[in-house]
């Protein structure tokens, strides 16, 4: 999240009507970069883009089956067959068929060939399916695809991805029980005829700030009864406005809410959220699908005898019906049939053969068919049954939700997870254990795979243009993922002691692995390479940084250079790193050996002549120079990169660069101040050094470095060069009068070059004698540096090496101080722990700096006090990591939840248990540092981290002082940190009442405030026992699962970035039927690479989501947002801020498409996310709470709508205090709020002070001081006359009271105020023509507000602008 909700008013699309809410930060769901791109490079975008986008040839086929089912498809020249193929398999009208191929006239198809170069394909053309024979991997395939399809939506791999990963719960906000759309559609439709006659109230409350004062400034919406001045978007409001307000006039009585119950009634703006908020217990039971057949299983007479094979057979298989018939069914390789064998007995000849002419037996076509799927359809009639109401189920669910992952490893895991159903499994089945037989075969021949042989030939596939692009970018992603994904289980056997070292008698620390042609080995500095450096620190710290240099070459994708397929594993206390073999690694041959860089220290250094021209564009990308080093015999080598980094030539020929850590030079500042004893800087604090001294610049930080240094510099010959023309004009002048010309030209031309920073040379001054070179060397400051220089006897730093530490210098004074401004002024407000390291990272600020920024950002401020414990928090979450990490080193692996749940409890817990170490079991106390564990000694081990790897000094009492209250925050930043799964229920930080755990008992067993039986009162009173005598906050059960962490060395499609970027800048430049193109082909461009699971298209169809509601299009909008939502649910987590920024803008489109009650429940549960993530008053809550009285006011529930109202103005209050123009702005919207409520007394205060300082500080001519005038003079006389019919009426009611019985009054209600006026009938208007609006009643009032009556314009969020720090699209 990256801009501040205190400015977002301003950062919104043109197209927002007045009257409605301000979208949620809406240009941040999407985003590359926060920084903004340079002008020249948006152009180069643009041109790329449309130099490659060739004219899209569409296809509109249909494939014809055996089964008499016809498939439309539409399809591109770039798809294949095998595209096709997927398509059918996967239609609800052929889902029995795996196994076929398509034919054309008769002719049979290859699977790979594009459909553009298939000789007589037509546009329109109908392709034949034919059932294929099957071999034993297809049949294999065949019965783990029926499997899959009868378990339904299931989440990915839990032993990969972790429990409950990759769900959603999005369908359980949208339609809860008894909820649906039909409601706010029947609201919309039965309230169309009331508006004509109550008018509405979506527009009572405009989102109101600073910007929006500055619109109005600028004259927009400056005068209520003028028609001019509209700004752009407001037309579409006005016109909606006029309809509304046609028609007679209504009574007072007749203004009445829209709807009794939403999302926000009885809501607790200060209240906690319960941590079922992210449960998806209900979401997944919905995924629940009717059953088919009890079990389909491997019959025990596999494997197939050697002569049965020769007939055909592949497997046998055990079916047991629904009706409770089991048959045993061959897969053949011409299909499936029924055979004669039972379970004592093999008999494997069909069974219409050995039970032909037997009564009741039917003929052979019954009992055999060429899909599993067809033949169990003649068998058990209830399997059809079953089977057609799956597949409506699903077919009637969004798309996004039930498709499955291409990888396990992309799918989220949530820190939070169902408990009973994961500890206890929910069905026998006997047939999952047969899923690894099934899937890889009876010799696991499936699984072995030559990973790096397949990465390069998909490296090498043409890319000449954008099909074949798409094509290998696919392949690549693909590639990516498997590998990820058989690397993360090799790792996690790696590190469980599954899998044998081949090194055994080495220290464990150096132990080497090697599986399926992946080799694995630990994060240690078990070959003492990084001694000098920092020892095992340095290495675990290289090992991260190697993805980094992996990902950087990726990136450039340089022909003829090649790298390993990499990932990181961090699991349970241990870093794995996993890569792809390089041919030849283990023959150590002469054609194997370390030709460039060094591989002993430096004491030999190597540099191939063909190494090096083949990285000469990998330094000019990354802006490295050609350096000299000197190895240990004092022999000078040039190279391009760091020595640290070797290059070796295969086996199979192929260049390889190995050990990419050292890809970005040293933060020789920070190396200097921290990490050397004696230094002023540490000497003069209590911080200890700096554990390693591998401090290096982030890449970002090199480029934002360098573009900075290239613009001032032209800025700087800029204006030298107007000095020297202008001097030699001059001189020019004195002797020639008449050729003064050009020299007053000189000046305006190099004013313009400067305006904006920006240097725009004309053609006749292209500034021919810049030159501009700024080269960084990733070996400054190192030893084999160090040694060149002692031996020629240099004292000087060189050139390269100053502009290394100019960029460190850049880095420590500029980039850290300029970010702790930004989250000061919540220009940039990230809302967990995640967030702030991605906007870290992309302003290259390296982790270690946290301390750095907590420190700029002062601690006695109450407006940074959110972001200053968020960034503290991130500090304790990671030295806590670091914790445990050493605990579960020096634990055994059975008894590392004991020791999490010690550590939580010690950290989160101390309310509730002081102790937490004396309820360890004996086998844990067994173990020292686990039993000796006590909060203050976890807290001083907490203060000590934090002071060693961030430079910041902890309070001692910093758990009392800022985890108190707040330890949901920090329990899940821990939890997400170390990859913990915990079983979903509410924590209690403190002994909790008896009173709120029945409440909460009862609200989670579902039985509601309705009467319960016996039975489920003793099974609510046991539950509530239980609760109340657990001791612990966090108990060793409540740990149900470790994930493995992962950083991977993923590829991206430029093409499909180039196209997003080129169609963001062009929607900010206001060309929206360009950008709308471009992003939709970038969309596609995703779905094709990444497939729509991925978070890169959840990206695209957020910012496509925007552009549409930008133009009005609401219905778009909203349905490009819902599949928004749903994939970041499933890729990056339930509880994301990427996931609630994107609730909260669906939850706008929702509204402004008339479902304001799914808007309010979509918006309750992006609000109780937040709650959970963050606090509760956190500062960019202001506007969403001005968002939800917006949506409550269209409902017209005026009093539930005050309260959000209220609140946002109290939270700007107390960040910005009185005297502020944002402040001011919510003042005028609160005082429209009182007023809709009645209470006009409330009102006139409100605006009075609203009045009173736009008036001081902006002059009694501005147009909000005249606006406040106005409505202060109209509530003024409202309040007046309304108190004096109040008091007219109390009198005539008394009387009555006395006469027919006691009537209680409700003092100073809207009710007795309407019927007061009521009573007093029209003497108002008799004396004086029409009533001054003060008097009008509440409907006309709502219409005046709402600038329906005698104004043309309403006021509005402005939408045009946005903050000049933070473009559109910025990332949060």
């Amino acid at each position: 999240m990256s801009t501040a909700q205190e400015n977002s008013d301003a950062k919104i699309g043109s197209g927002v009507q007045a009257g409605q809410p301000v979208p949620e930060a809406a240009n941040q769901t999407a985003a590359v970069s926060v920084d903004s791109q340079e002008p020249e490079a948006a152009g180069e975008v643009e041109g790329n883009a449309d130099e490659v986008l060739p004219e899209e040839v569409t296809f509109k086929l249909t494939v014809k089956a055996p089964n008499g089912a016809v498939v439309p498809i539409i399809a591109t020249a770039q798809e294949t067959i095998q595209d096709l193929k997927q398509v059918v398999s996967e239609n609800q009208s052929t889902i029995e068929y795996s196994c076929f191929f398509l034919a054309l006239d008769g002719q049979r198809l290859n699977d790979f060939a594009e459909l553009g170069e298939i000789e007589g394909l037509a546009k329109e053309s109908q392709l034949e399916l034919h059932e294929d024979r099957y071999t034993e991997r297809d049949a294999r395939h065949h019965v783990i695809r029926l499997r899959e399809l009868l378990l339904g939506p299931a989440t990915a791999n839990p032993s990969i991805a972790g429990l409950d990963a990759g769900v959603s719960v999005f369908n359980t906000i949208k339609n809860p029980d008894g909820v649906s759309d039909e409601a706010d559609e029947a609201l919309v439709e039965g309230d169309k005829d009331k508006k004509a006659d109550g008018g509405d109230a979506s527009g009572a409350a405009s989102a109101v700030d600073g910007e929006s004062a500055e619109s109005a400034k600028a004259g927009k919406g400056s005068s209520k009864k003028s028609g001019k001045g509209k700004g752009k978007g407001s037309s579409t409001a006005g016109s909606k406005s006029e309809s509304e307000v046609s028609g007679s006039e209504a009574p007072a009585e007749t203004i009445k809410p829209l709807a009794t119950h939403h999302a926000f009634k009885d809501y607790e703006i200060s209240s906690v959220p319960p941590f079922s908020v992210v449960s998806a217990e209900k979401a997944i039971a919905g995924l629940a699908l009717p059953q088919c057949v009890k079990q389909i299983m491997l019959s025990g007479w596999n494997p197939v005898p050697r002569y049965r094979q020769l007939k055909g057979d592949l497997l046998y298989l055990l079916v047991t019906t629904i009706e409770s018939q089991t048959y045993h069914i061959t897969a053949s390789r011409d299909g499936f049939y029924v055979n004669s064998s039972s379970l004592v007995r093999f008999s494997p000849e069909p069974y219409s053969e050995a039970r032909g002419g037997q009564s009741g037996a039917r003929d052979a076509e019954f009992y055999q068919a060429h899909s599993l799927i067809a033949l169990l359809r003649r068998l058990s009639p209830r399997f059809a049954r079953g089977l057609d109401d799956l597949q409506k189920e699903m077919s009637q669910r969004e798309a996004v939700e039930v498709l499955p992952f291409v990888s396990a490893e992309q799918a989220a895991s949530p820190w939070l997870v169902r408990g009973n159903e994961n500890r206890v499994p929910q069905t026998y089945d006997v047939g999952q254990p047969q899923e690894i037989y099934l899937r890889l075969g009876a010799q696991a021949a499936d699984s072995l795979r030559d990973w790096n042989e397949e990465l390069q030939s998909i490296r090498e596939m043409p890319r000449g243009n954008l099909s074949e692009r798409v094509v290998r970018d696919r392949q690549l992603h693909k590639w990516y993922s498997e590998f990820a994904e058989a690397a993360i289980q090799g790792a996690m056997a790696v590190v469980d002691g599954e899998m044998p070292p081949l090194n055994p008698t080495d220290p464990d620390e150096q132990h080497m692995y090697l599986r399926d042609n992946i080799f694995y080995s630990k994060g240690f500095d078990g070959r003492e390479t990084f001694t000098e450096l920092g020892g095992d620190a340095a290495a675990h710290v290289a090992t991260g940084k190697d993805i980094t240099g992996v990902r950087l070459l990726n990136q450039l994708d340089i022909d003829g250079l090649h790298t390993l397929g990499s990932v990181v594993v961090d699991y349970r206390g241990l870093r794995v790193v996993a890569q792809s073999v390089v041919p030849g690694i283990f023959r150590r041959q002469e054609t194997t050996q370390i030709v460039y860089g060094s591989v002993d220290s430096g004491v030999t250094v190597g540099a191939d002549e063909d190494f090096h021209k083949l990285l000469e564009p990998v330094a000019k990308a990354l802006h490295f120079g050609e350096h000299a080093v000197a190895d240990e015999a004092g022999n000078e080598v040039k190279l391009y990169t760091s020595a640290d980094v070797k290059g070796l030539t295969g086996t199979d020929g192929r260049k390889y660069l190995l050990d990419l850590f050292r890809m970005t030079p040293m933060d020789i500042e920070f190396l200097e101040s921290q990490c050397t004893e004696g230094q002023d800087a540490v000497a003069d604090s209590a911080l200890p050094v700096y554990h390693h001294r591998l401090v290096l610049l982030r890449p970002e930080l090199l480029d934002i470095f360098w573009e900075n240094s290239v613009r001032k510099a032209v800025q700087e010959y800029a204006v030298e060069k107007a000095k020297r023309s202008q001097k030699e004009e001059s001189k020019a002048g004195g002797q020639t009068g008449g050729e003064g010309s050009d020299a007053d030209k000189q000046p305006a031309e190099t004013a313009d070059k400067d305006k904006g920073g920006e240097t725009k040379p004309s053609s006749d001054d292209a500034l021919p004698e810049f030159a501009f070179s700024l080269d960084f060397s990733p070996d400054a400051f190192t030893p084999l540096q160090a040694r060149l220089k002692a031996k020629e006897g240099e004292g000087s730093e060189s050139a390269m090496d100053a502009a290394v530490r100019s960029a460190s210098r850049f880095l420590r004074d500029v980039s850290v101080p300029a970010f702790a401004r930004e989250l000061a002024s919540y220009t940039t407000s990230p809302l967990s722990g995640d967030a702030l390291v991605t906007a870290m990272h992309q302003r290259g600020i390296n982790m270690r700096y946290l301390g750095a920024i907590a420190n700029l950002l002062p601690s006695d401020a109450e407006i940074v006090r959110n972001v200053r414990r968020l960034v503290v928090f991130e500090m304790v979450s990671r030295a806590v990591k670091h914790i445990v990490r050493g605990l579960f080193q020096a634990t055994p692996a059975h008894l590392h939840s004991e020791a999490l749940a010690l550590v939580l409890n010690a950290l989160v817990g101390t309310r509730r248990c002081a102790s937490p170490a004396e309820h360890l079991s004996a086998e844990a106390k067994a173990v020292p540092q686990l039993a000796a564990l006590t909060p203050k000694l976890l807290a001083d081990e907490v203060r000590a981290q934090v002071a060693l790897r961030f430079r910041f000094e902890l309070a001692a009492d910093f758990v009392e002082s800022m985890v108190a209250g707040n330890e949901r925050i920090l329990l899940r930043e821990v939890c997400q940190k170390i990859g913990a799964q915990l079983a979903l229920r509410q924590y209690h930080f403190e002994q909790p009442t008896e009173s709120d755990v029945y409440s909460e008992i009862v609200s989670s067993m579902g039985f509601g405030s309705g009467k319960m039986t016996k039975t489920s009162k003793r099974l609510v009173r046991e539950r509530v026992d239980e609760v109340l005598q657990q001791k612990l906050v966090v108990g060793s059960d409540d740990v149900l699962n470790f994930v493995a962490l992962t950083k991977v060395s993923t590829h991206n499609s430029s093409f499909a970035d180039e196209a997003f970027e080129a169609g963001r800048m062009s929607l900010e430049q206001g060309q929206r039927q360009m950008g709308l193109e471009l992003l939709l082909e970038s969309l596609a461009l995703h779905e094709q690479t990444f497939g729509f699971l991925h978070a890169e298209s959840a990206r695209c169809y957020a910012v496509v989501s925007l552009a549409h509601y930008d133009a009005g299009e609401h219905e778009l909008a909203a349905d490009f947002m819902t599949k928004a939502v749903v994939i970041s649910e499933r890729t990056v987590g339930l509880d994301n801020p990427l996931t609630i920024h994107n609730y909260l803008n669906l939850a706008l489109y929702e509204h402004a498409r008339g479902k304001t009650l799914l808007a309010l429940r979509l918006m309750r549960h992006a609000m109780d996310l937040w709650g959970l993530v963050n606090s509760v008053d956190h500062p960019d809550l202001a506007t969403a709470h001005n968002n939800i009285g917006v949506m409550l006011q269209s409902l017209r529930l005026f009093e539930d709508a005050l309260k959000f109202i209220q609140s946002s103005y109290e939270i700007r209050l107390r960040l910005h205090g009185p005297d502020n123009v944002v402040v001011a702005n919510a003042q005028h919207a609160l005082a429209k709020a009182y007023a809709l409520t009645g209470d006009f007394k409330a009102a006139v205060q409100v605006e009075r002070d609203a009045h009173h300082y736009f008036s001081n500080n902006f002059g009694e001519e501005d147009p909000r001081t005249k606006e406040t005038a106005e409505w202060l003079g109209e509530l003024t006389f409202n309040a007046v006359r309304t108190a004096k019919l109040t008091k007219a009426a109390r009198e005539k009611l008394s009387q009555a009271a006395a006469l027919g019985g006691l009537i209680q009054m409700s003092r100073g209600s809207q009710q007795e105020g309407s019927a007061a006026a009521a009573a007093a009938g029209n003497d108002g208007t008799a004396a004086g023509g029409a009533a001054p609006k003060g008097s009008l009643p509440i409907d006309e009032l709502l219409k005046f507000i709402t600038g329906n009556s005698n104004r043309a314009d309403k006021p509005r969020p402005s939408g045009g602008k946005r903050s000049k720090h933070t473009p559109k699209g910025s990332k949060r």
